[in-house]
Formats: C-alpha cells, structure tokens, sequence
C-alpha cells in the first residue's frame, strides 16, 4: 500500500482551510508536466501546491472550473522532497476523481508514498511542515 489515511493529522476541515489560504494569498506556480498555474504559497519552511481534482481536464489549475483535492508539500532542501495529500470528499469515489486509489474512502485526508520513500518516515517528517504552515496560517488571521 503506497498511502496511509491522515485525518487525525490534519483533517479535512484544515486541508479544506490550507486550500482557502493559498487561493487567497497565494501566487501561480508550475511544478511538473502533468498540468500548469498551480495555485502555489511559500512557506517558512517549505512550499505548497494544489492539483485539480479532475486532472489534466483542468491543466490551467482554474478554481472556477473544479476543486482541489491534491495538496504537495515540497522541500527542496530535503532528501525527503515530495509529501502528496489527497482529500477525498463526500461524492468523489463515485464521480471518479483524479489522485484517487482504490482503498481509499470518502471525508478522509492521505498521505501519498509516490516515490516509495517510506510511509513512516514520511508521516514522522511531515508534522514539522504542518506545524509551520499551522503557525503562518494563525499568523495571517490575526
């Protein structure tokens, strides 16, 4: 199994919270090949970017024509690069969203091995990231 259920580390309401703030305050930013314009926010300590939940039938990364439902952390400095989270929300296993494995089910958040870099070390890393962006995310409210 490449990807292990996370909710209890950040549930959905706060994926759902980290998605509204880089589309608010974030930039464009291109990542890979797969699509363009992802929505993208630099951190401390890292940086975040949002995939469409339909994939490359959004390569352009437009909110207004589908959510999104993949958030990667990335650290570039880090031999650990690449933490993918799926969300998978209520009504997404049947309408067939991208980044989605069979296993995983509706009003959960994942962490996504792509690069099979160990599922254990990912987790334990991955706190320190969330942490930060907790701490910038409660700095921007005030």
């Amino acid at each position: 199994m490449n990807f292990i259920e996370i909710s209890t580390i950040i549930p959905p309401g706060k994926f759902e919270e980290i998605q509204r703030f880089l589309l608010k305050n974030g930039d464009r930013r291109t990542y890979r090949n797969f699509d363009n314009h992802n929505p993208h926010y630099t951190f401390s300590n890292c940086e975040v970017f949002l995939g469409a939940d339909i994939g490359q039938r959004n390569s352009n990364n437009n909110p207004a024509i589908s959510n999104f439902n993949q958030l990667t952390i990335t650290d570039y400095d880090s031999a650990l690069r690449y933490y993918e989270l799926i969300i998978v929300r209520k009504g997404d296993l049947e309408a067939e969203k991208a980044w989605l494995k069979v296993g995983m089910e509706e009003e959960q958040v994942y962490l996504v091995d792509v690069y099979g870099k160990g599922l254990a070390l990912m987790k334990k890393n991955l706190s320190v990231y969330l942490e930060q962006i907790e701490k910038e995310l409660k700095a921007d409210t005030k």
